[in-house]
């Protein structure tokens, strides 16, 4: 808008806006609008729902009365879900710390100058492009008693009967980890790689002219630089693990007996196979739920302290 003074009048002329200020209000929901109508109805909508199931006797066909926390009370003297609550914690404890060394070491490697590291990175990446249905099925050929590993271990004469990596109660569960180590150390040696990639290069040429070698340089120089990143990585990691499924599901279907059985698992058994109650099946989710929020926020806590 410009004034323009002509004598003792003053006349005031309008002056078009940019193109770029006379859009509507309704402009960015044109662009956010499908993604929102997806997130609402395939994430916001069935977790509203699962939230008003937890509290009924609803079956999976359908029906329902409310019943309070009577799910909730039922669900703490369940000790078959509170078993699998400690599986599924002990497979978390052993495949967190795994994912985020192995994903540091290969990182570190592809990331370094070394004859031969550009051979790594495909063989390093493929897991990435297989589902992970596959990647069970696979894992299920290899470790079965008359799988490919042990046909290989009994050839070379290290053992002189089959390992029961499956079918043996306590080595199932850890078994399963290898499958969920290997799947997922692809992604987050990624992410690791992409966090090395800018790491400042002047203080690793200062450690070099200090005399550090190369491990010390990576130790004391390289890895601090990160630390942000491998947090974050645990924290991914963590949440993977707690809700993990198809490895156990697809592999040995929560055997041998229940040596298996995940959260997930049971939930999914109590929900749709065999079971049909969708409300108990609803307060395990919300149960799942919880453990995911007090494990993110554990994990935010020590990143802040590391900070």
């Amino acid at each position: 808008m410009t004034t323009i003074a002509t004598g003792r009048r003053v006349r005031v002329r309008r002056v078009a806006a940019p193109a770029a200020r006379r859009h509507r209000w309704y402009v960015p929901l044109l662009f956010i609008g499908p993604a929102l109508a997806l997130q609402i109805t395939f994430l916001f909508l069935p977790l509203a729902n699962t939230f008003v199931l937890a509290f009924t006797d609803a079956s999976t066909l359908g029906g329902g009365r409310f019943t309070g926390l009577a799910n909730f009370t039922e669900l703490l003297a369940d000790t078959t879900f509170w078993n699998a609550v400690g599986r599924t914690f002990l497979y978390m404890a052993v495949s967190v710390p795994a994912l985020v060394i192995m994903s540091t070491c290969l990182a570190v490697l592809v990331n370094t100058r070394l004859r031969g590291a550009a051979l790594v990175r495909p063989l390093l990446f493929s897991p990435m492009v297989l589902p992970l249905a596959v990647i069970a099925v696979v894992f299920q050929y290899l470790l079965n008693s008359d799988g490919l590993v042990n046909t290989v271990l009994q050839g070379l004469q290290l053992v002189s009967e089959p390992v029961p990596f499956l079918t043996d109660p306590d080595l199932a569960l850890f078994s399963l980890t290898l499958v969920t180590i290997w799947k997922g150390c692809a992604l987050y040696t990624l992410i690791t790689l992409a966090a090395l990639q800018n790491v400042s290069p002047e203080l690793d040429e200062a450690g070099r002219l200090d005399g550090a070698g190369w491990l010390r340089r990576t130790l004391s120089v390289t890895l601090p630089q990160i630390r942000g990143t491998t947090v974050m990585i645990a924290i991914l990691a963590a949440i993977a693990t707690l809700r993990v499924f198809t490895e156990p599901f697809v592999i040995t279907g929560g055997g041998p007996g229940d040596s298996t059985q995940t959260i997930v698992v049971y939930l999914f058994q109590k929900g749709i196979s065999p079971g049909t109650d969708a409300g108990y099946a609803s307060a395990i989710s919300l149960v799942l739920f919880v453990f995911v929020l007090v494990v993110s926020g554990l994990s935010w806590l020590v990143s802040r302290r590391t900070r």
